[in-house]
């Protein structure tokens, strides 16, 4: 529970704690770990997303800051800004028997941002483990208990044999201690040595579950990264891919001839007013798709926004990326958008520069606007070099 809370955490934080993508982490973790019952994001201490979802008994909105039941350990989580563990506790949102794991959120500046949380159902645990023919009880620190004993089923009867053995836990240590219905003393050896198997057991499966998890962090990461940085109409990339293959020439020592240029759709205003925004978005994707058909497997098309595209030509003269855009320009000019009995043509004005390191992204952005403000006065379906 711990790892794949870290996990987690370690997901929403490279997403700048969006919880756009908290459902398809939240799915691939408990996948990995189906001892955990759900998982839950609290920013400020709100709990405003769970999975999975549950229309009724849900935990949304429970504020942990004003809840009595909970108040000691969201206290202890984020006075020692360490993860804590809770429970046994009845759950105030369906009454279940459940252990809580708390993990405290901190920005930068040591600011408390809320909690990422996990949660086991009792019965869960209880399914994994021989406990049928034993009691048992639990004794350590529970932050929102009102007792040291946390969990006690034992019978007073001095004839049964009971063995104890300490746990570490996150904000402390339980101990607990077992006592078998069925055996005499005489097999107390024999309880032992089923315990040692099963702490062999459990090493070595968890053993197995940190490699999964590491290569589930590597997968939802480069999830992440393609999400961030693909544009969710066209399927192109989107700004902030374009902005990082800019910043990348910038770090190269190589000083080579670049081309740029920027692609803005003539009259667009007038196709989303005439025939709506569905149809607009619709002429959006089929010119991303005549970009990317026309362009070499070296250029990157991008959507820079609204109707706007960064076409980037990298070790490209300004001769060769012409003729680029004129292919583009001939292309778009003689295709005919036909939607829903619709038919239609629609141009496209280019701003396009060539640039070396010499020259700044600034003003290598600048003279492209500049260059397609002057393709846009001086009649469109053009481009212009600067």
């Amino acid at each position: 529970m711990i790892v794949s809370l870290k996990i987690l955490n370690f997901s929403l934080k490279s997403d700048n704690y969006s919880s756009d993508n908290f459902d398809l982490i939240a799915k691939k973790i408990i996948e990995e770990n189906p001892s955990i019952s759900e998982l839950q994001f609290a920013p400020m201490g709100v709990i405003t997303k769970t999975y999975p979802k549950c229309k009724q008994y849900s935990a949304i909105g429970h504020d942990l800051n004003h809840i009595k039941k909970r108040q000691k350990g969201v206290l202890l989580s984020m006075t020692n800004k360490k993860l804590t563990l809770i429970g046994p506790v009845r759950l105030i949102q369906n009454n279940r028997l459940a252990f809580i794991l708390r993990l405290p959120i901190f920005d930068k500046s040591i600011n408390f941002k809320g909690f990422v949380i996990a949660i086991s159902y009792i019965e869960n645990i209880r399914d994994k483990l021989s406990f049928d023919d034993c009691f048992y009880k639990i004794e350590g620190f529970n932050p929102d208990g009102e007792v040291l004993i946390i969990w006690n089923n034992i019978q007073n009867d001095k004839s049964k044999v009971s063995n104890s053995f300490k746990v570490q836990i996150p904000n402390g240590e339980w101990l607990f201690t077992i006592q078998n219905k069925r055996f005499n003393a005489n097999n107390g050896y024999i309880i032992k040595g089923v315990l040692y198997l099963f702490v062999i057991i459990y090493i070595y499966t968890r053993e197995g579950k940190i490699k999964n998890n590491h290569n589930l962090i590597i997968d939802i990461n480069e999830t992440l990264r393609k999400a961030s940085f693909t544009d969710e109409l066209t399927k192109l990339p989107n700004r902030r891919y374009i902005n990082h293959k800019l910043d990348n020439i910038y770090k190269s020592t190589i000083n080579q001839i670049h081309s740029i240029a920027i692609l803005d759709l003539d009259h667009f205003k007038m196709v989303n007013d005439t025939y709506g925004h569905d149809i607009g978005d619709k002429v959006l994707i089929s010119f991303s798709d005549i970009c990317s058909k026309n362009i070499r497997s070296i250029d990157v098309i991008s959507r820079w926004g609204g109707e706007e595209f960064i076409l980037l030509m990298e070790n490209t003269n300004i001769i060769q990326a012409e003729e680029i855009c004129s292919r583009i320009l001939h292309t778009l000019s003689e295709y005919r958008f036909t939607f829903n009995n619709q038919n239609f043509s629609i141009t496209v004005s280019i701003g396009l520069s060539s640039f070396t390191l010499s020259n700044s992204q600034d003003t290598v952005i600048k003279n492209i606007d500049n260059a397609l403000y002057i393709s846009k006065r001086t009649g469109r379906n053009k481009f212009t070099v600067l």
